[in-house]
């Protein structure tokens, strides 16, 4: 339980690191002068404000070929960094490099753009998942602040994003290191609110080296620096502070802290839930009153036409009166009817609430504990391959410079233990190749599958692999999906009967569509998943957690299982 809950807490941790990342997205000012270049240049920035991005980067090629042709050396600066600018917000992070890459030898002395390009660059290379060029670009801008008062909103967002980086280069005495200096110029800038932020993360990396007393001190530090802050990102704050207090209390077996914290953590979450449907009870109150009022308004007119129809008689007078109480009271039951019907309505919409929660609550923790196993299995084949192995590799060459030594009179033990060495070490790379696929991490996801499905096959069935667009993805993302595969061909060789198998892998869109069918005798899918689909399980909550959806379709003629999950890259 304890192994869970620290599980959990690092996913958390991590999100929350990610998030701090992605805020080097900083506008900063295109500088025009006063010439006919750069009048189109204005033109242009106004198209991409509009939205018309197409067109903005139609006339922004024609500006820079006339440029560089008339050596236009401040309109070149200008129209290639808005061209950068233009491909990062595109995704185009490899493109928009090069454009900031030509524009460096040309800035020479201002320092305050150079720290400003070698900060985007680190950004573009962070988001494209090449960790190390980041490193060394965030360093280069941090060296040119040097040279610049003042600057310290860039100076912070550079600091913090470096953190990010060290994070996860596992250098956490780096990362610490950074984010303290990215909370003091947050707080030399009065920006108490993302200081806090700063500090909560700075408090997760302490956790992740183990030092939760330290941990709980930053935690404790965001919170008294937000204190009952309103707006949103102090909301956000408090509330992750919570829920990271009550694993660093859990952490240190107080238990009873940690339940206190988890307690207020689920207030604010509830309250946050709260606010919409604040909204929509003001809604159904105005119209309400609006109702209230036409119906008032309504019975002023009857009573009017009451008085005017007095002198037609009494009687007519007493059917009217009768017939409004009549009407009035029909009203009254009908709204005591739909007020019923209301809260049989929100009790209903709690408790689907309610179970929505319990399940995908029940999903992460599912996933959580296979992630776990994952993770536990790379850690112990990592040890049999990169520790194991070379020990026995070593002995084995002992013992063959001790033959060379002895020449002819070398002892039958020597060669038996020799043989019994060579024995361990062909075990031992068996076993850390069934805990991790060392052909997924060497070659990724398709050849993995292919020679998951080589090893699959056999007289009985034989199963084909097609793919199409598909590279090299993020790791965990790989692992995930392989697991996923290799689950779903388990089946089909245990259960299936099969003759034949397929699994089409496809990259579409930024999703990674998997089909797999197989033309066996199929299955009854509730009725697996209701009573003894554990793996099934395993499944559909994998792809929920990683924002995909499945479908199952099987027939006595054969099952058809389709996939589609969001690249992680």
């Amino acid at each position: 339980m304890k192994f869970l809950k620290r599980a959990l807490f690092i996913i958390f941790i991590n999100l929350i690191l990610i998030a701090s990342v992605s805020a080097d997205n900083l506008n900063h000012p295109i500088e025009f002068s006063i010439d006919l270049k750069n009048k189109k240049l204005i033109a242009i920035k106004e198209l991409i404000n509009q939205g018309k991005t197409k067109e903005a980067l139609q006339q922004l090629y024609k500006v820079i070929d006339e440029v560089e042709n008339q050596k236009d050396t401040v309109a070149i600066i200008n129209s290639h960094r808005m061209l950068a600018d233009i491909l990062r917000d595109n995704g185009d992070f490899k493109k928009s490099n090069l454009n900031y890459s030509k524009i460096i030898p040309l800035i020479k002395s201002d320092y305050e753009t150079l720290q400003y390009i070698y900060f985007k660059k680190g950004g573009n290379f962070q988001l494209d998942g090449i960790v190390d060029s980041a490193l060394v670009n965030y360093i280069k801008a941090i060296e040119i602040g040097k040279k610049i008062k003042n600057k310290e909103d860039l100076k912070a967002k550079i600091h913090a994003n470096l953190s990010g980086v060290y994070y996860l280069k596992a250098n956490y005495n780096k990362a610490i290191e950074h984010s303290k200096i990215a909370a003091n110029y947050q707080k030399i800038l009065g920006n108490l609110d993302i200081e806090a932020g700063i500090i909560n993360n700075l408090g997760g990396i302490y956790y992740m080296q183990g030092k939760y007393k330290e941990s709980l001190k930053m935690f404790q530090k965001a919170l008294s620096i937000v204190g009952n802050g309103k707006n949103e990102l102090d909301k956000k704050t408090r509330r992750s502070a919570y829920i990271n207090m009550a694993y660093a209390y859990s952490a240190l077996d107080d238990y009873k802290k940690a339940y206190e914290y988890q307690d207020k953590y689920s207030v604010i979450d509830d309250s946050l839930k709260q606010e919409l449907k604040y909204k929509e009870i003001a809604e159904i109150e105005s119209k309400y009153k609006v109702a209230k009022k036409e119906k008032e308004a309504q019975i002023e007119k009857n009573k009017r036409l009451k008085a005017e129809y007095w002198t037609f008689g009494l009687s007519i007078a007493s059917v009217i009166l009768l017939l409004v109480i009549y009407i009035i009271f029909k009203l009254y039951r009908l709204s005591k009817k739909n007020y019923k019907l209301q809260i049989a309505q929100e009790q209903l919409i709690y408790n689907s609430a309610i179970e929505k929660v319990k399940s995908d609550a029940q999903s992460k923790i599912l996933v959580a504990t296979l992630d776990g196993r994952i993770e536990e299995r790379r850690q112990i084949a990592s040890v049999l391959h990169d520790n194991v192995s070379a020990l026995l590799s070593a002995a084995s060459l002992h013992l063959y410079a001790s033959k060379k030594q002895l020449k002819d009179s070398t002892p039958i033990e020597i060669d038996k233990s020799q043989a019994i060495i060579s024995d361990a070490a062909d075990q031992i790379r068996d076993l850390s190749h069934k805990l991790i696929s060392s052909v997924l991490l060497k070659f990724g996801l398709t050849v993995a599958v292919q020679d998951l499905c080589e090893k699959a096959s056999n007289s009985t069935l034989k199963i084909s692999v097609n793919s199409k667009n598909i590279t090299r993805f993020n790791q965990n993302f790989e692992i995930k999906l392989f697991n996923i595969i290799n689950e779903i061909v388990n089946n089909m060789l245990k259960h299936s009967k099969a003759q034949n198998g397929v699994i089409k892998l496809e990259q579409l869109n930024g999703n990674l569509q998997v089909v797999i069918f197989d033309d066996g005798k199929g299955f009854d899918v509730d009725k697996v998943r209701n009573k003894k689909g554990i793996g099934l399980s395993q499944i559909e909550a994998r792809i929920h957690v990683l924002g995909g959806l499945i479908n199952i379709v099987s027939s006595n003629s054969g099952t058809r299982i389709f996939i589609s999950v969001p690249i992680v890259y």
